[in-house]
């Protein structure tokens, strides 16, 4: 027997008197709902005010809202609507439900200085039930004679209202009659009457607070009077409510009533407010207890929903002792008290109640929004050398120009005249605003994150290309894993080996696999995708897609595709951010949340860098106008390397930079080749083509890369430093990036959110592909030039064995270079040794820039650069025999052909637009062919 739920059975509906984030991100509301039988949620500006304004549970939000220059009521609206859009969400399938009853409930109420201002409540309970956007939400309005009218205002708009601060029996006629004519109102102006709910909160342990002491003087006098008052002692709130009841039944019957029921109208229920007892000598469940009834509402605290789930007694109780209620309540004037003035006396008192805490939750508000405005974004140190005119002078005529005003108004011509491009810039400015939407979003995804913890898991995979899985790699690699995070990996290479490592160190069956994809067309994560499911099918059966979320854009075929395999879970991405433009958006912090960061914080730096931008107003100095003008000029002017220097903890940004300057830049014979993952050396190994940027922690000393800097600088190299607090403000980072990479595309006049060059690797790819499909192995291509020591060399270079056509390959390198190494390889210390030695050889010999990446994730990354940006390149593609190669389910090839082909595919591409390569098959052991090629080359 649970009583929390056998109440139902009377047709009484419990709900609670609470709301706070943690409880909706924790699965605590979720679990009442669903094995408690809870029906709805109750808020006022008191439990807003322990919840947000005495804890730090807010803190994130209330800075992200601050820093976007919203106002203290601003900032408590926002973080009122976004819980109880969010409780609201859990109620939906109650409320969508066959056997809804009127119920599935989140009450938001108007703000308590507006108790008396009948217009004031409408328009604000209008613009709350508008931002809540929500069915199933109730706004509070006051029982005050100026709230009537606005009760019978919002009905007739349809709003549902929940009638709070009732006291008296005659001011619930009154509110009856509101509601009714709310109803009237609507039905003459032809609306519908059905699902336009109501209920009518009488207020009981207040009335007892009140009279109670009254009653015990009086009794403490003796006589007859004394008598009399002691028998009334804790029965008038009861009595009260009671007789309510029965003026609820005469008032909901009747010709005036049933015609309006015949539309479909509900009654309004009444609803047993102020429930928790405040007198310890009586019963904690005296106003659950004995006010069951059907088709009312019980609001109650949390520590008097958990006494009533234990000692409860369930039985309909609302008209016992009816006679002894109306004796109780004609009985007070023969003692002198008048229960109408007593109750007008509890609604002033009751409002001022509310009042106080909201008035100190609004001050709590202000301090927080007041220190986070104060909050600056740290400055950049720029040392441009002869540049730093030419910079100046470019960044005037921005100013001049009104750039920033229409950057963020989205004028396309900005980057180019041409129409098309200009639709396409439109279309792909959402990452500008995106953070603020997150904000919003990070109570769903952490109560996901929760209910992932909950079911059990023990690892997250997460698996895509490019832009999808770049976030999650930094964020794994600059954090420690959260208290109660889980063990990340993430897969973003068809390498056969890398896939087997994978499954090897994942207990499968607790394993969350990710599969994100934007276009949710993406082979490689699909292929991924297919290749886990069917493991975890093996396990699992039809529940196997419990193991699966989606992270795509809305519409994509792949949505269709994961609800078909009954995914846990999609987040449906924003189809105008781009992939690379989505280190804040779901395919960033879904992951960044299982890993246990608080996403929240993220945010909060990305926005503080938005107001740095200009995001809400001119601002002194710009730091993504700054950044993105320097590295535009200086890459005009010849110095179009940009070599990314970080510490150890940030070696993988590298990878998240190279993407977004690479394939936004590399474009029309331009662009800005990001280097990293290159070691820092002497002035005298680089060229006139570099520019050199740290990102670093301030306050962390990185002696070895600051030396050697500071040797650059004085050599007449541009550097520039930036440094962050702590690893959060990693989305202050992306955010300066993001900014100052469009900024740059902006000098270049180009578009920096379409990869035109990208689809040529895919084409060719595809090409390869159907001929796998038809013969079941991939087309016999051209004859090595050389074989030689078990490693195959082609290339159009000329020479003399492996050495020589090594030799002629590297000679055609010219001042303002570069060599490109691209491993389709399993990822191992070894094979990324030796193309770190082979790195350091060249660059020591050649003076050239230098990068690395291992395909085919590179294809989504730098890859449009390499094809589309200036003709500089010296590509070296390394492909090895698969050896541990794995079959993909329901297809006829495999892991390692479908790379093989990605790989050929690439080359193709690389040799249609002119690009001197050279690729070099590494047999069936690729760390060995890597020496055996090292030993053959002589630079000298």
């Amino acid at each position: 027997m649970n009583p929390l739920v056998d109440i139902r059975q009377f047709d009484q509906s419990l709900w609670l008197d609470f709301i706070s984030r943690p409880i909706i991100i924790d699965g605590k509301l979720q679990h009442r709902i669903s094995t408690e039988a809870l029906r709805g949620v109750t808020s006022n500006p008191a439990i807003f005010a322990k919840s947000i304004g005495d804890t730090a549970d807010y803190d994130s939000a209330i800075k992200a809202l601050a820093v976007q220059g919203k106002t203290t009521d601003e900032i408590y609206t926002n973080l009122a609507v976004s819980d109880v859009q969010a409780a609201t969400d859990l109620f939906r399938p109650l409320y969508d439900g066959p056997d809804h009853g009127s119920d599935g409930y989140v009450s938001l109420e108007v703000s308590p200085e507006l108790v008396n201002d009948t217009e004031g409540t409408i328009a604000e309970a209008l613009a709350l039930w508008k931002a809540v956007d929500r069915p199933n939400v109730m706004i509070k309005v006051p029982a005050t004679l100026e709230g009537l009218p606005a009760i019978r205002r919002l009905i007739s708009e349809g709003v549902n209202v929940n009638v709070t601060l009732i006291f008296g029996l005659e001011r619930y006629r009154l509110v009856a009659e509101a509601f009714i004519a709310g109803l009237e109102d609507r039905a003459k102006a032809g609306k519908p009457l059905a699902r336009i709910d109501s209920v009518a909160s009488f207020f009981l342990s207040r009335i007892d607070v009140l009279i109670d002491p009254m009653l015990e003087k009086i009794a403490a006098e003796g006589g007859e009077k004394g008598k009399l008052a002691e028998s009334l002692v804790g029965e008038v709130a009861l009595a009260s409510a009671k007789q309510a009841y029965q003026i609820y039944k005469e008032i909901f019957a009747g010709p005036r009533w049933e015609a309006l029921a015949a539309q479909g109208a509900p009654t309004q229920r009444l609803l047993w407010a102020s429930t928790g007892n405040k007198n310890p000598k009586y019963d904690n469940l005296r106003y659950v207890d004995g006010l069951i009834g059907p088709h009312t509402v019980n609001t109650v605290p949390v520590e008097t929903l958990d006494l009533f789930g234990k000692e409860g007694k369930v039985a309909v109780t609302i008209e016992d002792n009816l006679d002894q209620a109306r004796k109780t309540l004609s009985s007070l004037p023969e003692l002198g008290l008048n229960l109408e003035e007593l109750t007008q006396h509890l609604e002033e008192d009751g409002a001022t109640k509310f009042k106080e805490p909201f008035a100190k939750l609004m001050q709590s508000i202000e301090k927080k929004r007041a220190l986070a405005v104060e909050d600056q974004v740290d400055d950049s140190k720029m040392e441009l050398g002869k540049y730093q005119a030419a910079v100046d002078a470019q960044i005037a005529k921005f100013k001049a120009d009104d750039f920033i005003t229409g950057f963020w108004d989205k004028k396309a011509d900005l980057w180019t005249a041409d129409a098309d491009g200009q639709k396409s810039i439109r279309s792909f400015m959402g990452w500008l605003r995106v953070a603020e939407t997150m904000v919003g979003r990070v109570t769903e995804i952490e109560q996901f994150v929760h209910s992932v913890q909950a079911a059990g898991f023990k690892h997250v995979v997460v698996m895509g290309m490019g832009g999808s899985t770049m976030a999650p790699i930094v964020f794994k690699s600059a954090f420690e894993k959260g208290e109660n995070g889980l063990p990340m990996s993430v897969l973003d290479t068809t390498d056969p080996g890398a896939v087997r490592a994978i499954e090897a160190s994942i207990p499968l069956a607790d394993t969350l696999f990710i599969v994100a994809s934007k276009s949710g067309t993406t082979a490689e994560p699909l292929a991924f995708g297919d290749y886990f499911y069917a493991k975890v099918k093996e396990l699992k059966g039809d529940k196997a897609g419990e193991n699966f979320v989606a992270i795509t854009d809305p519409g994509s075929k792949f949505v269709t595709d994961a609800t078909a395999a009954n995914y846990r879970h999609i987040f449906l991405n924003f189809p105008e951010v781009g992939g690379r433009f989505s280190a804040l958006t779901y395919f960033g912090l879904v992951p960044a949340a299982l890993y246990g960061l608080p996403i929240g914080e993220i945010l909060e730096r990305a926005i503080l860098m938005m107001r740095a931008c200009g995001a809400y107003g001119a601002t002194d100095k710009n730091p993504g106008l700054e950044f993105g003008t320097a590295l535009g000029v200086l890459a005009q002017q010849g110095r179009d390397k940009l070599t990314i220097v970080v510490p150890d903890a940030l070696h993988d940004l590298g990878l998240w930079l190279e993407q977004l300057i690479a394939e936004s830049t590399g474009k029309e014979g331009k662009g800005i080749l990001p280097v990293a993952g290159e070691p820092l050396g002497e002035p005298a190994i680089y060229g006139t083509d570099r520019v050199f940027v740290y990102v670093g922690y301030k306050g962390q000393r990185d002696e070895v890369n600051t030396a050697k800097l500071d040797a650059l600088a004085a050599a007449g190299h541009p550097v520039i430093t930036l440094l962050m607090k702590d690893s959060f403000d990693l989305g202050q980072e992306f955010y300066r990036w993001e900014v100052a990479t469009a900024v740059a595309s902006a000098v270049f006049q180009i578009n920096p959110f379409d990869q035109p060059n990208v689809q040529a690797a895919k084409t060719a790819t595809d090409k390869l592909m159907k001929a796998v499909e038809a013969t079941g192995q991939l087309p016999e291509g051209d004859k090595p030039a050389v074989s030689e020591n078990g490693v195959d060399y082609y290339t159009a270079a000329h020479g003399e064995g492996a050495a020589g056509v090594l030799k002629a390959f590297f000679a055609q390198a010219k001042p303002g270079d570069f060599m490109c190494l691209q491993a389709y390889l399993t990822e191992t210390p070894a094979v990324s040794a030796s193309l770190l030695e082979l790195r350091q050889r060249v660059q020591q010999a050649l003076h050239i820039a230098t990068t690395s990446g291992y395909g085919p994730r590179f294809l989504h990354s730098t890859g449009q650069y390499h094809k589309g940006g200036p003709n500089t390149g010296l590509f070296i593609q390394f492909t090895d025999d698969n050896p541990q190669d794995l079959a993909l389910p329901g297809r006829s090839y495999t892991f390692g052909t479908f790379k093989n082909a990605q790989a050929l595919g690439d080359l193709q591409a690389l040799l249609d637009n002119d690009r001197r390569t050279l690729r070099v098959n590494l047999g069936n052991d690729a760390e060995a062919g890597l020496k055996t090629m090292l030993a053959a080359l002589d630079l000298k």
